[in-house]
């Protein structure tokens, strides 16, 4: 789940920096917000914020440019981003219908609108070393 943006910058770039220099060979996931700066991640915005949420690192959460360049510039060698929506699309339509057969999606509208507003991110060191030749989407 959602962690980094519920600490500030400065906190979340020291995790980073820790497990970057923690491990020679390492892999790092990150589920988080993206696209906060439109008038949907606003609205994502106001209305956490009525409940006593602040989130705190919300300002890295611009856009996947924005989640990759923080994990670079935090020590890490390959960044990788992209939004859930780009992911769901790109799964094999078996699966898809699958995943949509479980539960009556009559707001599609609206699930891609949310899913466009949270991304997954990955960065490696010593990719050589995983297994993996590259991760890319």
């Amino acid at each position: 789940r959602c962690v980094l943006v519920y600490m500030t910058p400065e906190q979340s770039a020291n995790l980073l920096k820790w497990a970057a220099s923690s491990f020679e060979t390492a892999m790092f996931i990150n589920y988080e917000q993206v696209n906060m700066d439109d008038r949907f991640g606003q609205i994502m915005i106001e209305n956490l914020r009525r409940r006593s949420c602040d989130l705190a690192g919300v300002e890295t959460c611009k856009s996947l440019e924005s989640q990759k360049e923080r994990l670079l510039l935090n020590g890490w060698e390959t960044a990788s981003a992209v939004n859930m929506m780009e992911l769901y699309s790109g799964l094999p339509r078996a699966e898809v219908n699958r995943i949509e057969s479980l539960e009556f999606l009559d707001e599609m509208e609206l699930l891609e609108q949310l899913m466009r507003h949270y991304c997954l991110c990955w960065a490696t060191r010593g990719g050589q070393e995983l297994g993996l030749k590259e991760i890319t989407y």
